[in-house]
């Protein structure tokens, strides 16, 4: 899952960015506020962490501008004692906030949370035929079996299996699984998804030809 944090403070923004990418989170780190905003409206993040006080707009001014145009699941990061900036911050639509100072797992957990919410689910496993995949524990079982995956693979499945009969094209795959500053290959994709088959089996993922990957129902 791509994910933007839109922090100004640079010890605590480079730690949340480690701490979300050893999760597994594909992350975009930035600054200030209406470098955020360019961001959000040009690319499809599957979730927002926005600190309240940023330079050039404020994080709720963020908020406000991102819901005119987009429902992507947002938690705002506040000060113990900003009760009026969390409580403008749900009435602005965002969908949870965490006080700082907090535990890494505390946010993992509210991001997996409004992630669910967002996409109508309410359990943390996703199941198809033998497969039982946890996002939140970050893992894979085949007929009860532990499958072991690499980050990028696993966000791969999560994706598809997320999107199930919907057809997932490369570009997609990409802009979900690779940062702005990841290294990727033109096979890069294609590779991943070789991988893949021979972990869960070959006719699991669909290849459509020319349009992308799909997991049928």
């Amino acid at each position: 899952m791509r994910i933007l944090l839109v922090e100004d403070d640079a010890m605590l923004g480079d730690a949340l960015k480690t701490g979300l990418q050893q999760a597994g989170y594909t992350v975009d780190w930035l600054k200030d506020g209406e470098d955020g905003r360019t961001a959000l409206a040009a690319n499809p993040y599957e979730a927002a962490i926005l600190d309240i006080n940023l330079p050039s707009i404020s994080g709720l001014d963020l908020l406000k501008s991102l819901r005119t145009t987009s429902d992507v699941p947002v938690v705002i990061m506040t000060a113990r004692d900003g009760l009026d900036d969390r409580i403008q911050g749900l009435d602005l639509g965002a969908d949870d906030y965490i006080v700082k100072p907090f535990a890494l797992a505390e946010l993992l957990a509210r991001l997996r949370a409004v992630h669910r919410r967002s996409q109508g689910r309410a359990q943390t496993v996703i199941r198809h035929g033998d497969l039982e995949l946890d996002t939140a524990g970050r893992t894979l079982k085949r007929s009860g079996t532990w499958v072991k995956l690499t980050a990028r693979e696993f966000q791969i499945l999560q994706l598809l299996m997320q999107r199930m009969g919907r057809i997932v094209s490369k570009g997609d795959i990409e802009t979900q699984v690779y940062s702005w500053d990841g290294d990727f290959e033109s096979n890069t994709v294609e590779a991943a998804i070789y991988s893949l088959r021979k972990k869960v089996g070959r006719d699991l993922i669909t290849t459509i030809r020319g349009v992308g990957y799909v997991i049928n129902p």
